[in-house]
């Protein structure tokens, strides 16, 4: 038996809209099983856009082994399965990456459906260097892990990308001045493509007082060491 095919597919990180033609299509022709980091969040995707009759399949951090196998064995079975994340796009600090891997161990075909990235998003209205970055994702609980990382970018010449945590933004701006400097231009982004977006540029001091009692989803841009 031929095997289906396993399609990763990004999904809106908040504006509806952002939905490609293609993805809709795949979703409502291509697909019998839908893997998804929060069936809730792809359900209201579904919905807003009339896919019915698909099968959800929970499937996020904690929770990738144990759940890997009859992933596999559906696509085996020459079912199609789509993979999404709660929003964006899948394996990029989301789960994903251990199906992937083992559909190519597998020999089973896995198929793009490239869309929104909260991190190329944030990158491409920053004004910082594009041609050069490096994308850490959200930095460590541990304080003393997170000092490590500071000193590990005071050289750092590339663009740096985080995804910060509202509960810890005010005090990673703070240990970023303290450890970085006060030179650096920062771009600080919340809420992207949702109603509430907004951002501030400028030097850290600027970006810590802009920040104060801010909330939402945040991706932080910081300039290389000049």
């Amino acid at each position: 038996m031929k095997s289906g095919i396993l399609y990763v597919i990004a999904t809106p990180i908040g504006n509806l809209e952002d939905v490609s033609l293609r993805t809709l299509r795949i979703l409502k022709e291509e697909i019998e099983v839908i893997v998804c980091e929060d069936t809730r969040k792809t359900l209201k995707l579904l919905n807003k856009f009339e896919i019915k009759g698909k099968k959800l399949f929970a499937y996020f951090k904690g929770q990738e082994k144990k759940r890997l196998f009859y992933i596999i064995n559906l696509l085996k079975k020459g079912k199609n399965v789509a993979l999404v994340s709660e929003s964006g796009t899948p394996c990029i600090h989301d789960p994903g990456t251990l199906l992937v891997r083992k559909c190519h161990e597998e020999g089973i075909k896995v198929v793009p459906v490239p869309g929104p990235s909260a991190l190329t998003a944030a990158l491409s209205v920053s004004g910082l260097d594009g041609d050069n970055f490096i994308f850490l994702g959200f930095p460590p609980k541990s304080k003393k892990k997170r000092e490590s990382l500071w000193e590990d970018l005071k050289n750092e010449k590339k663009t740096v990308i985080l995804y910060i945590s509202p509960y810890k933004l005010s005090e990673i701006l703070e240990e970023l001045r303290n450890n970085l400097g006060e030179e650096r231009k920062y771009f600080l982004i919340r809420e992207i493509t949702k109603k509430f977006e907004e951002y501030k540029y400028g030097k850290i001091d600027e970006i810590i007082e802009w920040a104060k009692n801010k909330k939402g989803e945040f991706t932080l841009l910081i300039e290389g060491k000049k």
